[in-house]
């Protein structure tokens, strides 16, 4: 695997855990929307992730490749990334409570909330930071091993 290879699997990494950090704040900061422009409470956004095959190096980077890559024990393994995909929940019961004085309220007084469970989304969060620093890291790490093989290669 070429530190090319490991720049992009990282960096697809980071992008996903972003979209799964944004999708939790979004539930966290909607928790007690009832009313939405398509009309109902807020629905749950959840990301879901797909492996997606990373792209070999292009001509241009054959000779640093060859000359970065690892020595891998399975070389027909295909190298993957990761693709992230948000969802909408489409069939939510919500949560209904009861607030007669509630603009949303029906006829009986009860409103309808979304179904977010703040300690699911805060765990969400704090999950996906860290992943997302564990892939800056491997990111960073690869960048040192290109400085150092370059400075080796002035002496």
């Amino acid at each position: 695997m070429s530190l090319i290879t490991i720049f992009r699997v990282s960096s697809q990494g980071m992008t996903a855990e972003r979209m799964r950090l944004e999708a939790a704040a979004a539930n966290l900061a909607n928790a007690n929307t009832t009313r939405t422009a398509e009309g109902g409470p807020y629905r749950r956004r959840d990301v879901v992730f797909e492996t997606v095959p990373v792209e070999t190096p292009s001509a241009s980077f054959d000779s640093f490749s060859s000359a970065m890559s690892a020595t891998v024990p399975d070389l027909t393994a295909p190298i993957v990334g990761v693709q992230a995909k948000t969802v909408i929940t489409e069939n939510q019961a919500g949560v209904r409570r009861f607030q007669p004085d509630h603009p949303d309220s029906d006829a009986n007084g009860y409103v309808t909330l979304p179904d977010v469970d703040p300690l699911e989304e805060t765990i969400n969060m704090l999950s996906a930071a860290r992943a997302f620093e564990a892939n800056a890291t491997a990111f960073n790490t690869a960048k040192e091993l290109v400085r150092a093989s370059l400075k080796l290669s002035e002496a």
